[in-house]
Parts: structure tokens; C-alpha cells; sequence
């Protein structure tokens, strides 16, 4: 950050992120690409180098049991490049079942052509965790299961054309919980596909409950403008916020005016293509700071500009839908770690991490049934099932349309109603 204020007039904060997409800042704002290692004698690459990564925790809750060693439940372990070596092991354990959320402060994680996210789980043993990713911290777009090790995610088939993200969520799956360092083992997190951030502090640009922009903002809006290369071919969102001071459908009035006024101007007076600068107003419901001060209420009230390179395909709906990760608590079925994911009017699955999967269809909001398939079981059917000759009937029961906890009744290929078996299915959580 400290680079930026080399070219950023002090009277406004201004924080730019290079899209990794290709958006062409002026030379004294891209920032070169770097190669980190991967703990597993590798290296990823970034081409936005340190900007590119995770530096907020929002939550963390230690699973249990936790680290034997406290110094690795420290949350802020996980911010910022990977460290980790074989002479260095700083990482953050995460628990049996631990959640962290990280949040991107200086950049907004977008899908770019191939891998988009990198989770740097390390150590001799790689556990593996479920993922998803927010725009707000209320919304979540699950991505599922990722593997140990270097985890690349692309999130092209489970997110939208244009969708942008801040914050990720990691749920550990209870793969290693009775090690030193039970769960999953995080250097660090890090955004390939990266839109530019530019957050403006309104008091820059208007006065105390005005929407007009003040003789000041202009200057400040212009340097903006002059320093994106090619805004012909760049789209702006510009996003108005404010503190949670007033009533809300004020505040949110206020937001929408104030984004208008900073969008006109960015029209009249950038090369931006027609229709490239859209307005968002969001009043006082997405705070990045406490309320409570007047510090943070400074922060709140705020104008924030993503800027990124001309999309070349319309937003369109995801392709794959995850319906959610559950676990086992107890006996057999604490070994059942179970994905959900809705693809086009099938609903497939998988367990246990050995190959096993399912296909079937939710016959209403509380019901799946389908058909549970392996490598191998005790009995070979006669007859192939998604390429398969072990296979059986399989039927969960959701305790509710929230789906947060299934009971599930299995039985071979050829047996008859009579021989449904709950052993291993009972009472499994939803994780994620």
C-alpha cells in the first residue's frame, strides 16, 4: 500500500488492484507478477504478485480438537503470500470442522479463463476442505469439495458472467482430527482472477448528506480516468455506501444519488464504451467497518469503483449448483463425507473420497433417490450403472426443505423394499 501513495494525492484513498484479465493501468500502477511456493516443492504463479492475496479474516472458529499448539490457531497466519518452507511453518490450523472467511480488501475475486483461487494447504498430510465464496457475507455460492495440496479452483461452472467476490469460506472435513494439528493446514489463499478495486472516501467528493460532488472531486475522479489505459474497452460499476447513521431507505437514497453524480462524470469525461458505467447502491447494509465509531463510520461512507475488462459473453446462470457438503457425526457415519450438486436436471454426488458417487433426482424439497455407485461392494450386479456393475439403491431424508440434516436408507442392486439398511447414514450435518 505503501507504494500506492507514491502517486495517489494524500487527500483521497484510492486503492488500485490490476485486473488479471488484462485491464491496462498506466505503468506506475501495475503491479508485476510474482511465483510462490507451493510447500510441496512447486511454485503457483500470480500475475498481480502480493496484492493478490486473502488480508482480512472476518471469522474464524477453531475446530475441535483445535492445534495442541495455540501459536497455529492464530487466524492472522493465514493473510497475506505463502510462507511456508520446510525451515519455516508458519500456517494456520484449522480444527477438526474449523470455518475460517477471509476477505479480499484490495481486490475483488472474479472467474478468469482457468484457475481463479489457490488454497495453499500444506504440511505431510493434506486434508481436504470445502469452499465458498460471497459477495456480502449474507449470499454464499458454494463450490464444494477442493483436494489437499496446491487446491486450483476454477469457479467458471459455478458462478455467473460478471459475478465478483470478497470474501471465501473454508469449512475443514474432518479428514485428520487426532494429528498435532488436526484439519487442514492453510499458508495462505490467493485470487488469480482479480478485478480492480478503487474505494473513494465521500467526503472527498460530497458534502455531509449531499449527493452533489464537490469542486474537489473532480480532480480526484479525473485522476482516476487517466489512469486506465484503455477505457473503451474497460466496464466501471460504481458502487455508493453509506454509515448506519439516519433510516435506512435514506441512507440507501443517498447511496444512489451519490453512485449517479461519481457515474455521470466517469461518462462525460472517460472514453468509456456506451453503457459501461452501471451504478449499484447499497445504503447501509455492507459496512467494512464498526459503526459503532466515527472512525469507522468515515470508512463506511464510500464510494467503490471495480474496474475490469470488457466482458465478451452475457451474465448468464452457473452451470453447476452445489447444493451443500454434509458429515457425519457419530459411529459408521463419521466417515461420510457427502457433496450434493444440481447439473441441469440431475442431481449427482459423492462420498467418502474412494470413488463412490451418486445420481439421482429430489423428488421434493426433503427427498432425494437415486442410485449409490462404486468401484466395488459386496454384491456385482448384472446390470452397469453409470458405467459400474456395483451399484444399489440410495434414498436421503432431509429433516427439513433447509436441508441441514439427512438420514440416508441404501440397499443393493436386485433387493427387494424390505432390505433398506440405515448403518453409516444416520444423522449427517450439513458442513458447508
Amino acid at each position: 500500500m505503501r507504494l500506492l501513495k507514491r502517486f495517489v494525492p494524500s487527500r483521497f484513498s484510492v486503492v488500485f488492484v490490476i485486473n488479471a484479465m488484462g485491464l491496462a493501468l498506466l505503468p506506475s500502477a501495475q503491479a508485476a507478477g510474482e511465483r510462490y511456493p507451493d510447500g510441496h516443492g512447486g511454485e503457483v504463479f500470480f500475475p498481480m504478485g502480493a496484492v493478490s492475496f486473502a488480508d482480512e479474516v472476518v471469522r474464524f472458529d477453531a475446530g475441535d480438537p483445535a492445534a495442541e499448539d495455540a501459536q497455529y490457531s492464530e487466524a492472522e497466519r493465514v493473510l497475506g503470500a505463502p510462507r511456508y518452507t520446510q525451515d519455516e511453518d508458519d500456517f494456520l490450523t484449522l480444527g477438526c470442522a474449523g470455518e475460517l472467511v477471509l476477505r479480499f480488501g484490495d481486490n475483488q475475486l472474479i472467474d478468469v479463463p482457468g484457475p481463479d483461487l489457490y488454497v495453499f494447504e500444506i504440511g505431510p498430510d493434506t486434508e481436504p476442505t470445502a469452499l465458498a465464496v460471497s459477495e456480502d457475507g449474507n449470499d454464499w455460492t458454494r463450490v464444494g469439495t477442493i483436494a489437499g495440496g496446491k487446491a486450483e479452483i476454477d469457479l467458471e461452472p459455478y458462478v455467473g458472467v460478471g459475478d465478483s467476490f470478497r470474501l471465501v469460506k473454508l469449512v475443514d472435513l474432518k479428514r485428520a482430527c487426532n494429528s498435532g494439528t488436526p484439519g487442514a493446514d492453510v499458508d495462505a489463499v490467493g485470487a488469480i482472477g482479480s478485478a480492480t478495486s478503487i474505494a473513494l472516501d465521500s467526503a472527498v467528493l460530497f458534502d455531509s448528506g449531499a449527493h452533489q460532488l464537490k469542486p474537489g472531486a473532480f480532480e480526484a475522479l479525473d485522476e482516476i480516468i487517466a489512469r486506465i489505459a484503455d477505457p473503451a474497452s474497460s466496464e466501471v460499476e460504481v458502487a455508493g455506501h453509506t454509515d448506519s447513521v439516519g433510516e435506512a431507505q435514506d441512507n440507501l437514497v443517498l447511496s444512489r444519488k451519490r453512485a449517479q453524480a461519481v457515474a455521470r462524470h466517469l461518462r462525460d469525461n472517460g472514453d468509456f464504451a456506451a453503457e459501461a458505467v452501471t451504478t449499484r447502491a447499497f445504503g447501509q447494509t455492507r459496512p467494512v467497518a464498526d459503526n459503532d465509531t466515527a472512525e469507522g463510520r468515515a470508512r463506511n461512507r464510500r464510494v467503490e469503483l471495480t474496474v475490469r475488462t470488457t466482458r465478451t459473453a452475457e451474465a448468464g446462470p452457473a452451470e453447476v449448483d452445489i447444493l451443500g457438503v454434509w458429515g457425519g457425526t457419530s459411529g459408521r457415519s463419521a466417515d461420510r463425507i457427502l457433496e450434493l450438486r444440481r447439473e441441469g436436471d440431475t442431481v449427482r454426488g459423492d462420498y467418502d473420497f474412494d470413488g463412490s458417487r451418486m445420481l439421482g433426482e429430489l423428488i421434493d424439497a426433503t427427498t432425494f433417490e437415486g442410485f449409490w455407485i462404486k468401484k466395488h461392494s459386496g454384491r456385482k450386479c448384472d446390470t452397469e450403472k453409470d458405467g459400474s456393475r456395483y451399484w444399489g439403491h440410495l434414498r436421503l431424508e432431509f429433516e427439513s426443505p433447509e436441508r441441514d440434516r439427512l438420514d440416508g436408507f441404501w440397499r443393493y442392486c436386485g433387493s427387494g423394499e424390505e432390505d433398506w439398511s440405515p448403518k453409516g447414514w444416520q444423522g449427517i450435518e450439513r458442513m458447508l
